[in-house]
């Protein structure tokens, strides 16, 4: 039998039976981790609140032939006030989503892992608006599993910047206003191109360091969503279920 020891974030829970939960972690060092949680349902139960949704907990975990079982979890964090706005728990559950689009077992995980933590804590905090904590998030994440846009300069004359760039969302190449391409995709303001040069590479702890008007964050906002979309080629539920409800 092995034995894991790990903190994580539930990021899907799937009941079984009456009293059984199968849940999805996400862990620093051991990427996804599918567990079943034994009783996990019952009232009484110690793992009930560390093995629910959007809980972050010290999980110990052990290894019967290929089946993960949750031994002890001990809360560390919970994110349940976000339950109670319907935004903010769409927005949670689509960050969930992306953490089992873009991580997998066995998966060095740390910075994916508290990027979500942080995002999560900021809305549930206030400390920022919705929008802006989702496309700092998609347009990190998308940096941190290796489809950064190549923002340094124009893909042609390696201008810096212009009033207004050109992005291309396909290629995430740059260009200036003297060098777009007839199909390009994005014409964005310097101020947006600013912030996503400072997402993508600048320290962590300085991503959510940064305001923009709210022009500027609408169009911040659309194309780190484009851009998520098409390198994944796929929909996401919980995305179009947010947009929906959105303010």
């Amino acid at each position: 039998m092995v034995k894991l020891t790990a903190p994580g974030l539930v990021i899907r829970e799937q009941n079984i039976g009456e009293a059984d939960k199968l849940i999805t972690v996400l862990t620093a060092k051991h990427g996804l981790v599918r567990a079943f949680s034994r009783g996990a349902k019952k009232t009484k139960s110690k793992k009930l609140a560390a093995t629910s949704l959007l809980s972050y907990a010290d999980f110990t975990f052990t290894k019967t032939r290929d089946t993960f079982s949750v031994e002890e979890a001990i809360v560390k964090e919970v994110f349940f006030e976000l339950r109670s706005d319907v935004q903010k728990m769409a927005l949670a559950q689509y960050f969930c989503e992306l953490a089992y689009e873009f991580c997998e077992e066995d998966f060095e995980s740390e910075e994916i892992l508290r990027l979500f933590l942080n995002a999560l804590w900021l809305l549930k905090e206030n400390k920022k608006s919705p929008s802006f904590i989702k496309a700092v998030t998609e347009l990190r994440l998308m940096s941190l599993s290796g489809y950064m846009p190549d923002l340094v300069a124009c893909e042609k004359c390696g201008e810096y910047e212009t009033e207004y760039m050109f992005l291309n969302i396909e290629s995430g190449k740059l260009y200036c206003k003297e060098c777009v391409p007839a199909d390009f995709s994005e014409c964005l303001s310097l101020s947006v191109i600013t912030a996503m040069r400072y997402v993508s590479l600048s320290d962590f702890e300085k991503i959510f360091s940064f305001s923009l008007s709210d022009e500027a964050l609408t169009a911040f906002n659309q194309v780190c969503e484009e851009y998520l979309l098409s390198k994944t080629q796929r929909k996401f539920k919980t995305l179009e279920f947010y947009n929906v409800i959105k303010d």
